[in-house]
């Protein structure tokens, strides 16, 4: 149901606050007000861009995107900001008449220097970029034409090598803040993928080392890390027969359940603080929609669960200060007239996007809009897409949306998590991330 709603309507970034309703923003609060980091973004010719959230330090990281010329197109996707130097990855698409002619992964300083290409396949095409936490390395999942399987690999940030890692379908994983291992799942859950399906550690460094765990995976998606690498996350059957969130330690020894859980469950842990956040839910059309949850973490040994009011919840995002989660809630709303059949013509499509407080769980929604395409298909993958990039502000103050501005144009919009302004446009994209710095 979701796709055929996603072109259905223009933006509607609307909404008001819990003090009454929220005051437009002046054209001068964003010259004014404090910059934090950069966002990069795909503009409208298919380039990356980076810029500030005021709209100023415009920059085009690349310049040769262009439509279908002599029966060739070139465009960009996916960019990706490193945690530990700003530093700028990203992929080149090269596609001819016939098909894909390439895929190159490029790495940028936006201060400095030109694109770097660190990797160029012409059968193993890259779809998803998450840097190490130091910076040396770019790890991506490929796939073939052909193959139903992945494979993650780590080209080195300045072009020096890159190696195979692993192999599997699907594939998730979370680096270890080291960024010497990754623990990855693979291969689903193992009821539905019995002997297939597993949960390891990957030392990566100086040469691949795989470290089974005796922990049946369940049905989630990507693995945690705390901040702190001392313990992670992961969901599994133990030997009770039951679903369960589980803690671990940086080796994998079970330390307890957090949770049972029935359906699917995605997580994560705030990037810092004590707190992680969950939701359990069904999973329709490869989406899980649940309800959110916070864990107290600061003792480990006596976990404390806090609930929300947050239901049919599609994806979050964390704060960097970890202690607010941005989170989206679907809404589908039909013009149909008295009598008439609901359809993809008369129905429209939104995001509801809502602030919830870690430490009390209370929630507040903040704005509306139909996301950009490229902005909604992060939601089927969204613990995953989380390891990797942001939408707020390193200052925890803002978030940077994708939205549909028009009818023949995208946007980015800069949305005070306060609620107490109305969102503003930044400048025409298709999605946007913010720095981590």
């Amino acid at each position: 149901m979701w796709r055929w709603l996603l072109p259905l309507v223009a933006l509607s970034l609307a909404g008001c606050s819990e003090r009454g309703l929220r005051l437009p923003q002046s054209p001068l609060l964003a010259g004014l007000e404090r910059k934090s980091g950069l966002i990069a973004y795909i503009g409208p010719d298919g380039n990356v861009y980076t810029i500030d959230q005021g709209g100023g330090n415009q920059t085009m990281i690349t310049e040769d995107a262009h439509p279908r010329e002599e029966g060739l197109q070139r465009f960009y996707d996916f960019p990706t900001w490193s945690a530990a130097d700003n530093k700028l990855a990203f992929v080149g698409f090269e596609v001819a008449e016939d098909g894909l002619t390439a895929a190159g992964i490029f790495t940028a300083d936006p201060d400095e220097q030109s694109p770097v290409e660190i990797y160029n396949s012409e059968q193993h095409v890259p779809f998803y970029l998450y840097w190490s936490p130091d910076g040396e390395w770019v790890s991506f999942l490929s796939s073939s034409q052909g193959s139903t399987s992945m494979a993650m690999q780590l080209a080195a940030a300045d072009g020096g090598k890159t190696s195979l890692i692993d192999t599997g379908r699907p594939y998730y994983w979370a680096w270890a803040p080291d960024g010497m291992q990754v623990l990855a799942h693979v291969g689903g859950s193992s009821v539905a993928n019995p002997g297939a399906a597993r949960i390891s550690f990957l030392q990566v460094d100086p040469v691949v080392r795989v470290i089974g765990l005796g922990i049946e995976p369940t049905n989630f998606q990507a693995p945690a890390f705390s901040p702190d690498g001392e313990y992670v996350l992961l969901a599994g059957d133990t030997g009770g027969g039951q679903a369960q969130l589980v803690l671990a330690d940086a080796v994998g020894r079970v330390q307890r359940s957090l949770t049972d859980y029935e359906g699917s469950i995605a997580f994560a842990w705030a990037p810092r603080g004590d707190y992680a956040a969950y939701l359990v839910g069904d999973t329709t059309n490869q989406a899980l929609l649940g309800d959110l949850t916070f864990l107290d973490l600061s003792r480990p040994e006596e976990p404390e669960r806090i609930e929300t009011e947050a239901e049919q919840v599609l994806g979050f995002f964390w704060a960097p200060d970890g202690r607010k989660v941005a989170y989206f809630v679907p809404l589908f709303v039909s013009d149909a007239a008295e009598g008439e059949e609901q359809t993809a013509e008369n129905t429209r499509f939104f995001l509801q996007l809502h602030i919830a407080e870690a430490r009390s769980g209370n929630t507040k929604q903040i704005a509306s809009f139909q996301p950009t395409e490229d902005f909604f298909n992060l939601f089927p993958f969204f613990d995953q897409y989380q390891r990797s990039v942001t939408i707020w502000s390193p200052d925890s103050n803002y978030l940077v949306i994708s939205a549909v501005a028009g009818e023949d144009q995208q946007g980015l919009f800069i949305v005070p998590a306060s609620g107490d302004f109305e969102p503003r446009f930044l400048t025409e994209g298709s999605v946007g991330f913010w720095s981590w710095k």
